[in-house]
């Protein structure tokens, strides 16, 4: 009867781990190297419609430049960071939005972007065609749904 029991709980065991849940993916656009290779292109400012309060914006500085021109679409692999905090200083980060420009054909409701919701570690909320995205940046399609200045 023991060997029955101990049997019956390694493979509880076993079963169990099959069904493990993975941590979250992390994400796979926001490169490693944002920090020094992204300048901020908006400063800290409120938002409405992300998650927290405010956002600092950051881009490379081509993509940047055609952000703050808000002259056109930007270019296929353009990457925009929203990183967001809770606190009108943008001192505690919080998460961080992405927009990242796919191939032409990707989703041309929203100018093929690519949207990625991360939590402070980079894990993935949310990935692809991010309605709640969409919907608040449809406001900005004049400027490519970037929202960019004026």
């Amino acid at each position: 009867m023991a060997t029955q029991r101990l049997l019956l709980l390694l493979f509880l065991l076993l079963v169990g781990a099959c069904f493990k849940q993975d941590k979250n993916q992390t994400s796979q656009i926001l490169p490693l190297s944002y920090p020094t290779d992204y300048s901020p292109v908006r400063n800290c400012r409120p938002v409405q419609g992300h998650t927290s309060g405010y956002i600092i914006v950051r881009a490379t500085s081509d993509v940047g430049a055609l952000y703050n021109a808000a002259d056109g679409p930007l270019p296929q692999g353009s990457l925009l960071v929203a990183e967001e905090y809770d606190k009108a200083d943008c001192t505690s980060l919080t998460g961080y939005t992405l927009m990242f420009k796919e191939a032409p054909g990707y989703d041309p409701t929203a100018d093929d972007w690519h949207w990625q919701r991360l939590d402070d570690q980079r894990d993935v909320l949310e990935d692809g065609r991010v309605q709640s995205c969409i919907n608040c940046h449809t406001l900005c399609n004049r400027n490519d749904y970037t929202c960019s200045p004026p």
